[in-house]
């Protein structure tokens, strides 16, 4: 049997948490079983502690994970609370030093903050209190409690230091270091197995600079020269190998790679002279990904909800693993598509 573990992941989107959690297990072969995922947390078995440092390298939808300590029905009975606390690991697994108690919408109103710091104040000795650096979570969802001693917390500061404005080169409608990483890390590219990932519409390098920062091999294109310049001169400034060429999605010239994450043009900025433009685009950049694409590989993109991706995902041999609908403002709903060879 495994351990438990909990992660309290981001509310901003119901599917793209817990999609880009199994990902980054799945990239990096942390065997794991889920357990049941409740709204905005999940429950998951795991057979050792990996996860924690997986989810510490490149994790941006998990917010917090820890060790499982209890998992109780919050009926607004705070002594519930303490009493599985009591009855838990929290102190062989090291104690906490700070409660951080977090209410999922309004879920389990019935209980008070107040009250349940109180209580656990009261019994802070036995609780193994004043250990520097633990959070003690107390989750509650769905009708539930989640009690956890926390091992892994999500900093952003250095997604930030990569914002498209804090690059010698900018260009408007570049994705943020944050969805970025969102779409590498849906790929399932492996840092432990050397991976190579290609951004074939890589515009300035926004996907290449992350997959840089989780450590990853990558390699990129576009058919715009000055962004290729403008990727050149942005990978530098941030002490990345520069491996970007001038070419054509169309014609992808790689043998294979293993993984795949790209944001196609829209039809927005790019203005193409009428929407077959963007259909055949489409259509000739999947077709030149099943050739380039390694047999069990994964591929990220996204496109307009409009445009029949399905159709040619099916037809050049691909498998479609998720789609999942991304409001974008209020014109662009994007689809992001994962896809497998």
């Amino acid at each position: 049997m495994g351990v438990l573990v909990y992660a309290y992941l981001s509310g901003e989107h119901r599917e793209l948490p817990i999609l880009e959690l199994k990902s980054l297990m799945e990239a990096e072969d942390v065997e794991y079983k889920e357990v049941y995922v409740f709204d905005q947390v999940a429950l998951i078995e795991v057979h050792d502690d990996r996860l924690f440092n997986v989810l510490s390298s490149r994790a941006v939808l998990t917010k917090y994970a820890g060790y499982l300590l209890g998992l109780i029905e919050s009926d607004g009975d705070v002594h519930n609370i303490l009493k599985a606390l009591k009855n838990s690991k929290l102190c062989e697994l090291g104690g906490y030093s700070k409660v951080n108690f977090k209410r999922v919408k309004t879920y389990g109103l019935g209980i008070k903050y107040e009250d349940l710091i109180t209580e656990i104040n009261r019994s802070s000795a036995s609780l193994c209190k004043n250990v520097e650096g633990s959070y003690l979570d107390i989750i509650l969802t769905e009708g539930v409690a989640v009690l956890g001693l926390r091992k892994f917390t999500r900093s952003l500061a250095d997604l930030r230091s990569r914002e498209p404005t804090s690059r010698p080169v900018y260009r408007p409608g570049t994705m943020t270091p944050y969805w970025a990483r969102v779409f590498v890390n849906l790929s399932r590219a492996s840092v432990s197995k050397k991976h190579l990932l290609l951004d074939p519409f890589c515009g300035v390098g926004g996907f290449l600079l992350e997959s840089c920062a989780m450590g990853l091999k990558y390699c990129g294109l576009d058919i715009n020269e000055d962004y290729v310049k403008g990727a050149v001169e942005n990978l530098t400034y941030f002490n990345c190998e520069p491996n970007v060429v001038v070419g054509d999605a169309c014609k992808l010239p790689f043998d294979k790679v293993d993984a795949v994450a790209t944001d196609p043009p829209y039809g927005r900025l790019t203005k193409p002279s009428g929407v077959n433009d963007l259909l055949e685009l489409t259509k000739c950049f999947i077709e030149e990904l099943s050739k380039v694409l390694k047999d069990g590989g994964y591929a990220v993109f996204a496109q307009r909800s409009d445009i029949p991706v399905e159709e040619f995902i099916e037809g050049f041999g691909l498998k479609l693993v998720d789609r999942v609908l991304n409001w974008v403002h209020g014109s662009l709903t994007r689809s992001i598509y994962v896809v497998r060879k």
